[in-house]
């Protein structure tokens, strides 16, 4: 039985208490009025007798005047008794509903409580699958890379001897640094300084809008420094231009008249016979950055052109490896996504300090 209705029925078993003992006092009372009058009348009798239906008579006239005062008491009790009876059947009606509403209130609680940790559980399940999923990829992607590096490297055209081996040994170990790194500046950083241990001079600049900006120079003038604040219109970066629009790489060499039509960077000039090389990072199917090698300085190794590219190609799947691991991490913990629409249109390496989430190594 619900605890209303054990409150209705406890109510009506007081109402029917009441109306019992009520009924009992004016029965009682209605007898005292009777025998009071019938001693009335054999009183009357007594002192002057009268005729039997005048006597009759004035017992129904009493009568009638006791039953109404017996009825009006009667009810008026009764009508206290049912006001009594309905003003305490409200203060249990109330305390049944805050009781029931306490109850409720806290069984809710205890579900959401309840559902709240199964969600976090099972949000956390998902959470680590998802991290040793994308760890998994991104060693098969960095496997890969280091792979395809290797045999490009080995079949590149290049003397055979002492040196080709030492190119092969320091781009390989080259390879490795790149996949130690775990930001994805660091990563333009260290492409940096493995491309001017290969070319006599060496930069990277990172794709903005209709432009590039300078991120490092190796090799240049003082006067290059800090590299960001060479902004570059696409138009006058020359080769480095040239490999942002066309996603290929551009390669020219400087005759006894200069650099033939916008070839020739901005940011510096090529003596004559100095061979220059614009490579593009490619990120998600854009480039994102460029890395520029010249031998205007020094003439180095026979094949670095080749050591850059492969360096290069592999920086461009470490961004990639690690740029979908932090923007998949982002995902799963409610951040929002890091790449919008237009897939890795922009990539935060202004934000050197903003350390990726992905797996390291």
């Amino acid at each position: 039985m619900e605890l209303k209705d054990k409150v209705r029925w406890s109510s009506e078993q007081l109402v029917q208490r009441i109306r019992q003992q009520t009924e009992q006092e004016v029965r009682g009372f209605v007898n005292e009025l009777l025998a009071t009058t019938r001693e009335r009348a054999t009183a009357r009798d007594e002192d002057s007798p009268v005729a039997g239906s005048e006597l009759q008579r004035a017992v129904w006239e009493e009568g009638v005047r006791v039953r109404a005062e017996v009825e009006q008491i009667w009810e008026a009790r009764l009508d206290k008794a049912d006001a009594a009876a309905k003003q305490r059947l409200q203060l249990q009606l109330r305390t049944a509903r805050k009781e029931a509403d306490r109850q409720l209130a806290e069984q809710v609680a205890g579900i959401r409580a309840e559902g709240q940790r199964v969600l976090e559980a099972a949000l956390d399940v998902a959470c680590q699958e998802a991290d040793r999923a994308l760890a998994r990829r991104v060693d098969e992607v960095r496997a890969e890379a280091a792979r395809t590096a290797t045999a490009d490297l080995a079949g590149a055209p290049a003397p055979a001897g002492p040196e080709t081996d030492e190119i092969l040994s320091r781009v390989l170990d080259g390879v490795r640094r790149l996949d130690e790194v775990s930001r994805l500046g660091d990563v333009l950083d260290t492409l940096a300084e493995l491309a001017g241990n290969e070319a006599s001079r060496a930069a990277v600049l990172t794709v903005h809008d209709t432009g590039v900006r300078g991120w490092r120079f190796i090799g240049f003038e003082p006067a290059l420094e800090p590299a960001r604040r060479v902004a570059l219109e696409l138009g006058d970066a020359g080769i480095v231009g040239g490999a942002v629009i066309t996603g290929e790489s551009r390669a020219i060499v400087s005759g006894q008249d200069g650099v033939p039509g916008d070839a020739e960077p901005a940011f510096t000039t090529l003596p004559a016979g100095t061979q220059a090389l614009a490579l593009p990072v490619h990120v998600g199917g854009q480039v994102m950055a460029v890395v520029y090698g010249d031998d205007a300085e020094r003439r180095p190794t026979a094949a670095w052109r080749e050591a850059l590219e492969l360096l290069t190609r592999h920086a461009g799947h470490c961004l990639e490896a690690l740029t979908a691991a932090r923007a998949a991490q982002l995902a799963l913990h409610g951040a929002g996504s890091l790449i919008p629409e237009d897939t890795l249109h922009t990539l935060p390496f202004d934000e050197t300090d903003a350390e990726c989430s992905g797996p390291e190594g």
